[in-house]
C-alpha cells in the first residue's frame, strides 16, 4: 500500500502539525528526553520531502488534498499547487500503469494463442476503468472533511489498490477465456474435397450409363419424355414471362426478339 503517515500512526486528520512532528520523532527513536543537552532542547532536522509535507499539511485544504491525491504527490511534487496540479501528477503515473497493464493483454491476446477476439473487450475495460478513476478523483473525492478527522475515506490509497488488483486479475483472467477455432493449412481442407471428388466421378458416369440404358426401354422413355417435356414447358413459361425478360435485359442477359 502506498505511504500514509495518518493510517500508519492512527490519529485523525485534523491533527495539530507540532503533535504529528513529535509522533514522527518519537517513531523515529528521539524521545522527549533524548534530544536534551543539559536540560535544553535540540531541534531535530527533519529530510526534506517530510517538511515540505508537513508544512503543506497546515491548511484543512491541503489534508483534503492528502485523502484524494495521496501522502507521495504532497510529499514529492514540489511545484504542485493546486488541485489540477496534484491530479497531473498522479494521473502520469497511473498513465503508465494502464499502458503497461494494455501492452500485456496485448501479448496474451494475439492471434497466436486465439484469443484475439478478446482484446477489444480487455482494452474496453480498462479504457472504462481510467475514465471512472479520473471522475472520483476529480469529482466524487472532493468531499469535505469529517470534524472529529477519524474515519476518513482514502480516496487515493483504495483507487490504487482496486487499479493495481484490477490489473492483477485481468491477465489470470484471459488465460481462463475460451480460444477460438483456428483455420488449418489449405491441405487439411482439400483432402476431403478430393475424396468427395473421387466418389463424384464415379456417380458421374453411372448417370450417363443409367440415361442411355433408360432410353432403350420404351415404359422408361415414354416416363422421361413427358418429365423432359414438362420441364420445357415450365421453363418456354418462365421465359415467356415480361418480369422475366425485364430482369434478364438489366443483367446483360436479353433473349427476347
Amino acid at each position: 500500500r502506498p505511504p500514509n503517515l495518518f493510517l500508519r500512526l492512527g490519529i485523525p486528520i485534523n491533527l495539530p502539525i507540532e503533535q504529528i512532528r513529535a509522533l514522527l520523532l518519537y517513531e523515529a527513536g528521539f524521545g522527549i528526553d533524548g534530544g536534551d543537552e543539559g536540560g535544553l532542547a535540540v531541534a531535530v532536522p527533519m529530510p526534506d520531502d517530510i517538511e515540505l509535507l508537513l508544512s503543506r499539511l497546515k491548511t484543512d485544504e491541503s489534508r483534503g488534498w492528502f485523502t484524494r491525491f495521496g501522502q507521495r504527490a504532497l510529499q514529492t511534487c514540489a511545484p504542485c499547487t493546486s488541485a489540477s496540479d496534484y491530479s497531473l501528477f498522479i494521473f502520469a503515473s497511473a498513465i503508465l500503469e494502464y499502458v503497461r497493464t494494455a501492452a500485456v493483454l496485448l501479448l496474451l491476446t494475439s492471434s497466436a494463442n486465439g484469443r484475439d477476439r478478446w482484446r477489444g473487450y480487455l482494452l474496453g475495460v480498462l479504457v472504462c476503468t481510467a475514465l471512472a478513476e479520473g471522475y472520483v478523483v476529480v469529482s466524487v473525492s472532493a468531499a469535505p472533511l469529517p470534524r472529529d478527522g477519524m474515519g476518513v475515506f482514502m480516496w487515493h490509497d483504495n483507487i490504487q489498490f482496486v487499479r493495481r488488483a484490477l490489473f492483477l486479475i485481468l491477465p489470470v483472467v484471459v488465460q481462463f477465456l475460451p480460444v477460438s477455432q483456428q483455420p488449418g493449412p489449405p491441405s487439411t481442407s482439400l483432402a476431403p474435397a478430393l475424396a468427395h471428388l473421387e466418389r463424384s466421378l464415379p456417380r458421374a458416369h453411372l448417370l450417363r450409363c443409367t440415361r442411355a440404358a433408360v432410353m432403350r426401354q420404351p415404359e422408361l422413355r415414354e416416363r422421361a419424355l413427358r418429365s423432359w417435356a414438362r420441364e420445357k414447358s415450365e421453363g418456354d413459361t418462365g421465359r415467356e414471362a415480361e418480369s422475366v425478360q425485364k430482369a434478364a435485359e438489366k443483367m446483360g442477359l436479353g433473349y427476347a426478339d
